[in-house]
């Protein structure tokens, strides 16, 4: 591969993002989109190549905030390309080189992270056991946000094998049984978890520990009593021993860690002025008003200065009649072939896919979901950072809105912040029977064209959004 040689016709190689025995990895610009990806390139000759496919087929199914996707696949008679989501940042093993080690407040953070990204790996049907959690495998990307890279040991957990075929994992961090000694499962994966904690909290590789010193090394690092008894419930060597499950886990560290989830309540303003991320919009029922509280927010966010992206990720036709209008009403500034600008914000209408809009520059995406009627925009909204379903804005449908809600399952689904356009205290009362995080919003009348009473009233509500996000992340 040579630098500006350009693949499938769209991909221009931009520089070498790494190299390791089984394959290649390069920095390449989508020349049709101008953005930017990491391009993974297998050789068909090599040994390996059964379990490299394997890995693009995990991946391929998965759809989690921290984990990469793929985006595109192709070959030709040498090789096998991967497109991947490409993350800037650095790797953890940088990070503890440059800043020293990490203190328990980020490390209970980023623990709630990784233990929720397990949970969902091992909630597969069948489980995805990742078996190789280290630092060199964990990124910090330019927006704060831990990331998990580098699937090429994942495997899918089957029923009835008594013993991995082959030692896969990195000496100190792998678990004793990825020695042959048995078999690897979600336990694993736990074991690999606390090394990892073990080398960021203390600074030292854990090949370099010594045998039985791990609570000292801990003590002697400022880490809490609480918490170095949480690590040290990950990594006994024994897996009965071990925490059994991510979600185990997860319940002790919320009680270390409980006390800790309302600093963000007295930093509301602060946080919601610096969020960046995606927001995602949807309702389980038509008509409940997703388009009109996209563009309520997104108006909101641009005139606070915020470079705003709104993604309609439905086929309503929604956007493209509003661009109309606004082309009626001269406010329309940019057309392109896939987008528009008006009132500072970028729209594209009718997605399918959004995989491959840019968002070099961007503060803020919200995505239009609709009518949450199927697993793509399922998918979608829980790869957001701040997931917003709405209710119905009538009380005779709480039933049936209810009802919906009771058969939708998702890993996030914690995380999903419920939206009642009403004052109406009796209307809030049924919903609040049998909904976390309700939060009231009246929905304008022109989202385009504020009130001042409106606008303070979305103000309040993207601080209260983005405070229940918080909580939910710390």
């Amino acid at each position: 591969m040579n630098i500006g040689e350009i693949l499938d016709n769209k991909y221009k190689i931009i520089g070498s993002l790494g190299q390791g025995g089984t394959a290649r990895v390069f920095l390449v610009e989508n020349i049709v989109l101008n953005n930017y990806w990491a391009l993974k390139v297998l050789s068909k000759d090599s040994p390996w190549i059964s379990y490299q496919l394997e890995e693009v087929d995990i991946l391929k199914s998965l759809s989690h905030p921290m984990l990469p996707r793929i985006a595109d696949l192709f070959g030709d008679n040498d090789n096998y390309f991967i497109v991947m989501d490409y993350i800037p940042g650095s790797n953890l093993v940088d990070v503890l080189q440059k800043e020293g080690k990490i203190t328990e407040k980020v490390l209970i953070k980023w623990t709630f992270e990784l233990l929720d990204a397990l949970d969902y790996l091992h909630g597969r049907n069948p489980p995805v056991i990742y078996r190789d959690l280290k630092p060199s495998n964990l990124i910090v990307d330019d927006t704060g946000r831990l990331r998990l890279v580098d699937f090429g040991t994942a495997r899918l957990h089957r029923e009835g094998k008594s013993e991995d075929t082959i030692y896969i994992g990195t000496q100190g961090y792998a678990a004793p049984e990825q020695y042959g000694n048995g078999r690897s499962d979600q336990r694993t994966d736990l074991f690999s978890l606390g090394m990892t904690l073990v080398h960021l909290a203390t600074g030292i590789h854990p090949l370099k520990t010594g045998e039985g010193s791990i609570r000292v090394l801990l003590k002697n690092s400022g880490i809490s009593k609480g918490f170095s008894k949480f690590i040290l419930g990950l990594t006994e060597p024994e897996p009965a021993k071990r925490f059994q499950d991510a979600q185990t886990a997860l319940k002790a560290l919320n009680n270390i860690a409980g006390s800790k989830r309302l600093i963000f309540k007295r930093n509301i303003k602060t946080q919601a002025s610096m969020f960046r991320g995606v927001i995602g919009i949807t309702s389980y029922l038509p008509g409940s008003g997703a388009t009109t509280l996209c563009l309520a927010l997104g108006r909101y966010l641009a005139k606070a200065g915020k470079k705003t992206v709104l993604i309609e990720l439905n086929n309503s036709g929604d956007f493209s009649r509003l661009e109309e209008i606004l082309d009626d009403l001269g406010e329309l500034k940019i057309r392109r072939e896939n987008s528009f600008e008006a009132g500072e914000i970028v729209f594209y209408p009718g997605m399918s896919d959004c995989s491959e809009i840019s968002r070099k520059g961007v503060d803020i995406v919200i995505l239009d979901l609709g009518h949450l009627n199927n697993e793509h925009k399922l998918r979608e909204l829980n790869r957001t950072d701040i997931k917003l379903v709405l209710c119905p804005r009538v009380p005779w449908k709480y039933s049936i809105f209810l009802e919906y809600d009771g058969g939708i399952k998702s890993q996030t689904k914690d995380e999903w912040i419920f939206v009642a356009d009403t004052s109406d205290d009796f209307d809030k009362q049924m919903l609040n029977k049998n909904i976390k995080h309700l939060v009231s919003y009246s929905l304008p009348k022109n989202p385009y064209y504020f009130t001042e009473e409106e606008r303070k009233n979305t103000e309040r509500f993207f601080k209260e959004i983005c405070s229940i996000a918080e909580a939910r992340h710390n």
